[in-house]
C-alpha cells in the first residue's frame, strides 16, 4: 500500500490504483489519518533531498578568510546548517524510522497491538504461497495481495490487485475477506478465483459458497457459478461460468467445451503476452471444443487454423486469424 499511496501522491497511480486508494482510505479513518502523515513525512523527504550539496570549495574558502581576518562567529553554540551533510543523512533516517514507526501505530486495530503488514506479488511468473493461515494463494502474471503477518483479529482481511486463486483454510470464527476494487468476497472455508483488472472483477467459485458484496448489493455464489461487479454497475447478477479458461495460469491447460474462440484468443494473448486479433468478426464467435495442455504458442495456432481452415498471419507485431 506504500507503494501504492506514493504513486497517488506523485500523479504515477492508474485509475484503477487511484478507485483503490479511494476505497481503502473510505475503509476505515485510521487510514485516512495514515495517508496525511504518510503525505507531510514524504513531501518534507522531497524538500530535504532538494536541499542543495554543501559547497565544500566554498566553504573551506570562507574558513581560510576567517583565519586571516581573525573573524569568527562570537557565539560559542554549534551553528547546524541542513547543508551539513551529515545533519541530512540523519534527519532522512529520523524520517524514515519514523514513517515505519507511524506505520505500526496507524495500523493497529486495539490499544497496544501492532499489526505487520506483508504482501506476495508477481511479474512475469505465476506464483504460489501460503497466507499466515495456512491458506494457499496462486497468483496471476503481475499481481499483488497484501495481507497481516498474523491474522489475529476476528477477520481474515486480504487486499488484492490483479488475479489469483484463494484454497482457504476453514476457520468459521475467522471469515476469509478479499478486498478489491469496490468488491468484498467473504467466506469461511472455499475455493475461488478472482480476477481483478482495471474497473472490473470476476468471481468464479469452484467449492463452497462466497459471499459477494458491494456497498449497494450482496449476493451468495456457489460452485460452478460467477458473477462480473464493475465498479458503476448497481446490480450484481450471478451467471453459470461455462469454461474451465480461467484455471490456465494454475493448469497449464486450456480446456475449451464448445467455448467461443474469442474467448480463448483472450487467454493466449495474456498467457503468452502476444496480440492475436480477428481478421474478420465472423471468427469470434467459433464454438471450439479442445484441451491444450502447456502446448507452445505456435502448435495451438497451426491446430486453430487446421480445424476452422483459417489462415494465421504475423504481421507488425500481431497475429491475425483470417
Amino acid at each position: 500500500m506504500d507503494d501504492l499511496l506514493v504513486k497517488h501522491i506523485t500523479g504515477e497511480a492508474t485509475t484503477a490504483e487511484v478507485l483503490e486508494v479511494e476505497k481503502w482510505l473510505a475503509d476505515d479513518e485510521a487510514n485516512r489519518h495514515y495517508f496525511e502523515h504518510f503525505k507531510l513525512i514524504w513531501e518534507e523527504s522531497v524538500q530535504l533531498a532538494d536541499t542543495p550539496q554543501v559547497n565544500e570549495q566554498a566553504a573551506w574558502d570562507r574558513f581560510q578568510n576567517r583565519v586571516q581576518t581573525g573573524s569568527f562567529p562570537t557565539s560559542k553554540a554549534k551553528v547546524w546548517s541542513m547543508n551539513s551533510p551529515l545533519l541530512r543523512a540523519a534527519v532522512i533516517t529520523g524520517l524514515v524510522i519514523g514513517l515505519a514507526a507511524l506505520t505500526f501505530i496507524l495500523f493497529q486495530n486495539k490499544p497496544g497491538k501492532v499489526i505487520a503488514m506483508s504482501n506476495i506479488h508477481t511479474n512475469n511468473l505465476v506464483k504460489s504461497d501460503s497466507l499466515p493461515d495456512g491458506s494457499i494463494v496462486t497468483l496471476n502474471k503481475h499481481s499483488q495481495v497484501s495481507f497481516p503477518e498474523k491474522f489475529d483479529n476476528d477477520k481474515r482481511v486480504l487486499q488484492l490487485s490483479g488475479e489469483a486463486f484463494f484454497k482457504v483454510k476453514p476457520n468459521k470464527k475467522k471469515p476469509f475477506e478479499v478486498h478489491t476494487n469496490n468488491v468484498t468476497i467473504t467466506v469461511v472455508g472455499t475455493s475461488f478465483n478472482v480476477r481483478s483488472r482495471g474497473d472490473t472483477t470476476e468471481i468464479i467459485v469452484e467449492t463452497g459458497l462466497v459471499e459477494v458484496a458491494t456497498e449497494k448489493q450482496t449476493i451468495l455464489l456457489r460452485p460452478g457459478q460467477k458473477v462480473i461487479a464493475g465498479v458503476n454497475d448497481a446490480i450484481l447478477q450471478k451467471q453459470a461460468n461455462t469454461d474451465q479458461l480461467y484455471n490456465y495460469y494454475r493448469s497449464k491447460k486450456f480446456v475449451c467445451d464448445k467455448t467461443p474462440l474469442w474467448k480463448l484468443v483472450d487467454k493466449l494473448n495474456e498467457a503468452y503476452d502476444v496480440q492475436i486479433i480477428f481478421g474478420s468478426s465472423a471468427l469470434r464467435n467459433l464454438p471450439y471444443t479442445t484441451t491444450f495442455d502447456n502446448e507452445p504458442l505456435d502448435k495451438i495456432l497451426s491446430l486453430i487454423s487446421s480445424t476452422f481452415n483459417i489462415s494465421v498471419v504475423k504481421e507488425k507485431g500481431k497475429i491475425i486469424l483470417r
